[in-house]
């Protein structure tokens, strides 16, 4: 099942970059990843099936620049 994470960014570019690349060390798999200019925040659709949410939202919520993950 494919799930929504949505997230506000403190930074920009520079904190949807950060979340980028920290999912991509970890190994993890994210179907697609928008980025929204006119409020500073993000999208991430995740298989459950491939990848654990769990693990996506607690390496997200160690990032000091993003805030209120919300799943849909």
């Amino acid at each position: 099942m494919k799930r929504n994470v949505y997230a506000s960014l403190n930074q920009g570019i520079d904190s949807f970059l950060r979340v980028a690349m920290t999912l991509r060390r970890k190994e993890l798999e994210v179907e697609s990843m928008s980025m929204f200019a006119e409020n500073g925040g993000m999208q991430l659709t995740i298989n459950d099936e491939t990848t654990s949410l769990e693990d996506v939202l607690n390496y997200m919520r160690k990032l000091h620049d993003v805030s209120d993950l919300k799943v849909m």
